[in-house]
């Protein structure tokens, strides 16, 4: 989705990603579609990004990340923080999540593998929702 037709354009997204590649790709497509992009790669530097931003809209968090902190925990932390975050999970590892339907914790999931189409309309199906 082109930057002039995408709603959501502009709002800023933390993208948390332990691994790198993965973190670049989000990055690219969510930049390409017209969002502002912070990275961490960890929970805890997300955490730190956080309070330092206040404009952040959505956190995109992989679920399991090395450090002590998966994605549950940082999308719990966060919304502490920042109760109208919207959040959005991703994993490879679905089958071995406690995940219905509607999933568990503050927001979807978007499964991996996942095409960068699918990524920017969870995303602004998400943000649609505020």
């Amino acid at each position: 989705m082109a930057p002039s037709t995408n709603p959501s354009a502009g709002k800023a997204i933390l993208v948390a990603e332990d691994e790198e590649d993965v973190r670049l790709v989000v990055s690219e497509a969510l930049t390409a579609a017209g969002f502002r992009v912070l990275e961490a790669e960890t929970g805890s530097q997300a955490l730190r990004l956080l309070e330092a931003n206040a404009g952040i809209h959505l956190l995109f968090t992989d679920i399991m990340m090395p450090g002590g902190m998966d994605g549950f925990e940082l999308a719990h932390r966060a919304k502490q923080l920042r109760p109208d975050l919207r959040v959005v999970y991703t994993s490879g590892f679905v089958k071995e999540l406690p995940w219905g339907e509607h999933g568990i914790g503050h927001g979807p999931m978007l499964r991996k593998p996942y095409r960068d189409r699918d990524l920017v309309a969870e995303v602004n199906r998400v943000l649609a929702a505020c």
